[in-house]
């Protein structure tokens, strides 16, 4: 049986006709008729008696009449409530932020936050990709700022901003566009440690050959790797907030089409609380 069937049998039982009762549900009286049809031969039950003028529940239907308009209260109040749940800003909420998007948004957005919504707490934490996807599967967190598409079909991605990678390193053509083609064959590229979702951006644009430095070294910061090639030569990519404090000297953009990464926020799909995902977007943007 159906909610829909519900509120017919409801509608029928308030104004004891059927062509009164169709005229409320918007519907034409044969509809209504073939609906209680279905409703009663599925259940086994006749529900109204017709052969009495005005419509009469049965004695059987009196008590079914009762737990649908129950049925359609509690419907009525869990809508109410999941629209209260989607308008409240009010509440800790946990974020999960990858290590390599936090740095450059997360101090500038935060005291605009505060200041914009005091009832809200933000509980931040700095996770990598991989785990931020499990947290959201278990609602051990509440939203995912990362670099997507993840494409996982229990987690739902709002679109937050799209940010081009940047050439930082040895630099002989300052003011000049690099192309993609001449970071492919360039070496001594410095490299975030396995685990990153940056890692595997950047490998995306050039080739794990050109990691040839006698020195090894493995680190999960963007700004070490970039000391790295201050102190001892060679390359990295950047994504482009990064550079924003950074040696201008050492920095050179792509060439269009540049390569970008995009990042977003990330939400299980049961997720309801729009007011907030929106605030967010919108503080950081």
């Amino acid at each position: 049986m159906t909610l829909q069937q519900l509120k017919y049998i409801v509608a029928l039982d308030t104004y004891r006709h059927f062509v009164t009762a169709a005229k409320k549900c918007f519907i034409t009286q044969p509809t209504l008729t073939i609906q209680l049809k279905k409703a009663e031969e599925e259940i086994g039950i006749q529900i109204f008696d017709r052969s009495k003028t005005p419509l009469e529940p049965t004695p059987t239907g009196k008590g079914i009449i009762a737990k649908a308009r129950s049925i359609l209260s509690e419907m009525s109040q869990l809508k109410e409530s999941i629209s209260s749940e989607r308008d409240t800003l009010k509440g800790t909420f946990k974020i999960g932020i990858i290590p390599t998007v936090a740095p450059y948004i997360i101090p500038p957005f935060t005291g605009g936050f505060m200041k914009n919504y005091p009832d809200t707490v933000l509980d931040i934490e700095e996770m990598q990709s991989n785990a931020i996807i499990e947290a959201l599967e278990q609602n051990k967190i509440d939203m995912g700022i990362l670099v997507t598409p993840i494409a996982h079909p229990a987690i739902r991605e709002v679109p937050l901003y799209k940010e081009p990678f940047v050439y930082y390193g040895e630099n002989e053509h300052c003011k000049e566009a690099i192309s993609s083609k001449e970071v492919e064959n360039k070496s001594g590229l410095w490299l975030l440690n396995s685990g990153h979702c940056f890692r595997n951006q950047v490998l995306n644009i050039c080739n794990e050959s050109s990691t040839k430095n006698s020195i090894h070294f493995k680190s999960g910061s963007i700004e070490t790797i970039m000391k790295m090639v201050d102190n001892y030569g060679g390359f990295t990519l950047i994504p482009e907030l990064a550079s924003k404090q950074t040696d201008a000297s050492k920095i050179r953009f792509f060439q269009e089409p540049q390569p970008v990464r995009e990042v977003r926020i990330a939400v299980h799909k049961g997720f309801v609380k729009e007011a907030l995902i929106a605030a967010i977007r919108k503080q950081i943007l």
